[in-house]
């Protein structure tokens, strides 16, 4: 990827962090969250999203008394999400994410995971749901959608049995 080298060696560190983060966006953003997310002050945020605007990369919609914006749907934008776009694994970030969660004994996937979406499987007794939730909600951040199931391993035996999990499953932990 040489062009995508070429291009960060041009561009200021900033301006490629609130483009990473609205470029790879797939809802509207409010100011304050491209700043927090892209870990550039809110007056830096403000200053490269109006440039941007004015370019035609995004779009500002004014609402109630906020200003959301969103990637504009154009050639321009089209090759910049391909230099910008992230190699994310939901799946295994997931598992970091949850696997020092007590209670959980295995982690399997079932079915193939998709681009940008998969179904878990969460074998144990007494899991947090709590922090399995967070989980979830760091990967929807990054547009990544997870479903998941907790089960004790008495039941997803019984319902392995019963042929309700069949197909393709993977062991990702345990």
């Amino acid at each position: 990827m040489i062009r995508k080298e070429v291009l960060m060696a041009l561009m200021d560190e900033k301006k490629a962090a609130v483009l990473k983060i609205i470029l790879n966006s797939k809802e509207e953003l409010y100011l304050k969250e491209i700043s927090e997310k892209s870990n550039v002050s809110i007056a830096s945020t403000f200053r490269i999203l109006r440039e941007l605007v004015s370019v035609g990369l995004l779009q500002k919609r004014i609402w109630k008394n906020s200003k959301v914006y969103t990637s504009c749907q154009n050639e321009k934008v089209e090759f910049l999400k391909s230099l910008f776009e992230e190699d994310f694994d939901g799946v295994d970030e997931f598992v970091r994410l949850v696997e020092t969660v007590p209670g959980i004994q295995q982690i399997i996937l079932h079915g193939s995971k998709k681009k940008g979406k998969a179904n878990i499987l969460i074998i144990g007794e007494g899991v947090n749901a709590v922090q399995v939730e967070d989980a979830k909600a760091k990967l929807k951040e990054k547009s990544f959608e997870l479903s998941y199931l907790t089960l004790t391993k008495e039941q997803y035996e019984q319902m392995v049995q019963m042929g309700l999990y069949s197909g393709e499953k993977k062991v990702l932990k345990g």
